[in-house]
């Protein structure tokens, strides 16, 4: 599945990034984004940080042990 970016609803194309604001301790934003709308978001002072998503196997955290919750 293509990731598309909750600020400028682009195709995310290489790396993501989930851009999150916090006003005392209430989650005000929480979205994922490009890496244009990252450099936006810093500048505007928001925090960033890149994550894994989509059907990369780097994301799967339990490579070797697909497919036992099925019994295959």
């Amino acid at each position: 599945m293509d990731a598309i970016c909750q600020h400028c609803y682009e195709l995310i194309v290489g790396n993501a990034y989930r851009v999150t604001s916090k006003e005392e301790g209430i989650t005000m934003l929480d979205i994922v984004v490009c890496s244009c709308c990252v450099m936006e978001a810093r500048r505007l002072g928001l925090h960033a940080e890149e994550i894994v998503i989509g059907n990369k196997q780097d994301s799967a955290p339990h490579r070797g042990n697909r497919g036992s919750r099925l019994g295959i």
